[in-house]
């Protein structure tokens, strides 16, 4: 099999530094090892299992090292799902317990934001620890919103409301998604008048 073009050098891959904190070894290590293991020639699922099986790393991060490898070697493109399919994710810190923050972001996501979103009706859940939106896009694409409580700040609660889109056609897709949910929580966050943490990108 031909060589496949470096998309991005292990050494400037966003998780290369989280990569060797968890592991030890440097992605550019990983990256050596599996393609003298014929990684190129394998499936995600069996790239993971190769790394648990043979090196000993923990599943968690067996996955967060084969996403990085096969972006590295251009077997996958940055937003690309191991399916195939493209995803977008972000988060913010808010003012708030789960069930306040559920109900800002339940008024905040009007009939006419979602529509403009092309957001169909949402469903609510919840559990012990979390609270979910959710929300089937118009393109086929599914959106989650996620809340979850975080340390306490000066005594008043706050949480971590997280986006995780999925089911995205193409690279364009997702980044007309990424760029709407940076701006639809951007304008939330200000509705709430708090300072926001930084949008985290999925792997």
């Amino acid at each position: 099999m031909q060589d496949l073009p470096v998309t991005i050098p292990p050494q400037e891959h966003a998780q290369a530094a989280a990569i060797e904190r968890a592991t030890g070894t440097p992605l550019a290590e990983w990256t050596a090892r599996l393609d003298a293991a014929g990684a190129r020639e394998l499936g995600h699922r069996e790239i993971a299992r190769l790394l648990v099986d043979r090196h000993g790393v923990e599943e968690w991060w067996a996955q967060g090292v084969t996403v990085a490898y096969e972006q590295a070697v251009g077997l996958r493109v940055v937003g690309q799902t191991c399916e195939g399919d493209f995803a977008v994710s972000a988060s913010r810190t808010v003012p708030g317990d789960r069930d306040a923050v559920l109900a800002a972001w339940s008024a905040f996501m009007t009939p006419e934001r979602r529509e403009d979103l092309r957001l169909e009706e949402p469903a609510i859940s919840e559990t012990a620890r979390w609270r979910y939106w959710r929300a089937s896009g118009l393109d086929g694409s599914r959106a989650s919103i996620s809340i979850c409580a975080k340390d306490e700040q000066g005594g008043r609660p706050r949480c971590t409301l997280a986006v995780a889109h999925k089911g995205m056609e193409d690279a364009d897709q997702r980044e007309a998604w990424k760029a709407a949910w940076k701006q639809t929580l951007t304008d939330f966050t200000d509705s709430l008048d708090t300072t926001t943490d930084t949008t985290q990108e999925q792997r």
